[in-house]
């Protein structure tokens, strides 16, 4: 088929996603999805790596983050938090990240219409697992990191460039799934983000056991399934319970290549599903200088034997490396390819190399559809003159809902299924001089009470029980030897539960 440098589009029915609809990669590339068709902008950022961007519900960008080039030298934490100005945003840098792939995920803190949580991984030099905490309230509403690279793993953690987040079947809280890429090993981490803060919900050990250079974890839209690759060939298709966070009915498409020659791995490199989740894309980088071919794959997840189904939609033969595949808002897959001639390490670019290659994206415009009538068109969308390292930004599907009929399609909490009443109201107050905490509730329908508070990791640091007589509650806590940062306040009625968020500065 046509040769081509991989950049896709996905088609068929698209779906609104105006959170989603704002993607920042590259050397400042921005594209707005938002009009028909999608409009062009320059951002802040120069990043090699997924950039991670997040919209309002109206589509209006709010921030986004990602590695830098100053990751390379002797600042090995720099990713960049940047406003919607396209300015970095105050104390938005030395943020955990190495500009490779797929280090970050933003999701919103939930319950809350102005915390942001932005994940990292620490894949080289750097290594764990983090998060920081963006308060969009800040700064005259331009945001501010108040928290920063709290860290979930140690530095033994090897991260994978590949952390990926998919909705909970209530439709509020959210799975940060993420693994390591050495040593060899199949288990992959399952954080909960919930009102009570993140925590380690559960591992679950699963396919074959790799050691891998790159490894790739990439939901379907609606979440109801998961692919998985590496680069040296573990490719597998599963379903994914969004109520228990766990891997279903493996399908292994490959095995990995038992060997470590790395000339001789496949160098599996991104994969994305088609809107109906029936077919599967992947893109195979080029190996080195002395197997310099890299394709394009469909695969027809109907099938009993996917693997005998690949169609090559494209090769690509150095300098040309065919890298990126995302599904986009408008139902079309984008390939987001990669200049690497030998000569200049292809991160940062310099400014004399532009080409068709890295100021243009390629679509398949019916990715619904098998073999050539996907219509995958190479190289015709350009980026106005802005450039693209091989990689397309990392957002999930921010306004996915509940899982209607499912066993956690509810907000319903505790062993006598204690609901979240609407009408009860919570206000919370630290001041910062008397180093005190006033809680207040209002129309409260319990007669006992828990009162809790929990850090960014779970930890307690108060809780109290007793009786109260509604619809009021109030109390005092003096917080003098409370360390700064940011904390979650859960108040338990046997009747409701109420939680809000407060910072010690």
């Amino acid at each position: 088929m046509k040769k081509f440098i991989v950049f896709l589009l996905l088609t068929a029915n698209a779906v609104a996603q105006n959170q989603n609809s704002v993607w920042i990669f590259g050397d400042s590339a921005g594209i707005d999805f938002n009009s028909v068709p999608p409009s062009l902008f320059n951002s802040g950022i120069d990043s090699r790596g997924g950039v991670v961007s997040i919209a309002d519900s109206i589509g209006n960008l709010i921030f986004y983050a990602g590695g830098t080039p100053d990751a390379l030298g002797a600042n090995l934490q720099g990713a960049k938090a940047y406003n919607k100005n396209h300015s970095v945003m105050l104390n938005g840098d030395s943020i955990v990240g190495r500009a490779w792939y797929r280090e970050h995920i933003i999701i919103q803190y939930p319950g809350t219409d102005t915390l942001f949580y932005l994940f990292s991984a620490g894949v080289t030099s750097v290594y764990g697992f983090y998060y920081s905490i963006i308060d969009m309230s800040q700064d005259n509403s331009d945001g501010a990191v108040v928290i920063k690279n709290v860290q979930l793993q140690s530095n033994t953690f090897y991260a994978a460039d590949g952390i990926t987040a998919i909705k909970h079947g209530n439709g509020r809280d959210w799975w940060v799934v993420v693994r390591q890429l050495a040593p060899a090993n199949n288990e992959y981490f399952f954080y909960l983000v919930s009102p009570l803060g993140v925590v380690l919900h559960h591992t679950q050990n699963i396919g074959d056991t790799v050691y891998a250079n790159a490894y790739r974890i990439e939901p379907s839209d609606d979440g109801s399934r998961i692919a998985v690759l590496c680069n040296k060939g573990f490719t597998a298709v599963y379903d994914f319970d969004r109520c228990s966070g766990l891997f279903q009915n493996e399908n292994i498409l490959q095995h990995d290549v038992i060997t470590m020659d790395a000339d001789s791995f496949p160098w599996y490199w991104s994969c994305t599903f088609s809107p109906n989740k029936q077919l599967l894309y992947i893109s195979q980088v080029p190996i080195s200088f002395n197997n310099p071919v890299g394709y394009l794959y469909q695969y027809n997840l109907n099938d009993t034997n996917p693997l005998a189904t690949r169609d090559t939609l494209y090769t690509a033969t150095i300098p040309e490396s065919t890298d990126w595949v995302k599904l986009a808002p408008d139902g079309k897959i984008y390939v987001a390819g990669v200049y690497e001639n030998g000569l200049v390490f292809p991160y940062p670019y310099p400014d004399s190399i532009r080409n068709y290659i890295n100021e243009n994206l390629g679509v398949i415009n019916s990715p619904d559809s098998l073999g050539a009538a996907c219509n995958f068109t190479p190289y015709s969308f350009y980026l106005g003159g802005k450039r693209t390292y091989g990689c397309l930004p990392n957002n999930p599907n921010y306004e996915l809902g509940r899982l209607i009929g499912s066993p956690c399609d509810t907000l319903s909490v505790g062993i006598n299924d204690i609901e979240v009443k609407s009408n009860a109201e919570l206000f919370v107050f630290y001041h910062s001089t008397w180093q005190k905490l006033f809680v207040n509730a209002q129309n409260l329908a319990g007669t006992k009470y828990k009162l809790s508070i929990v850090d960014m990791v779970g930890k307690a640091v108060y809780q109290q029980k007793g009786n109260l007589s509604p619809p009021y509650f109030t109390k005092d806590i003096s917080f003098i030897n409370l360390s700064k940062g940011l904390y979650v306040l859960s108040l338990e009625t046997n009747k409701e539960i109420l939680t809000s968020k407060f910072i010690k500065q």
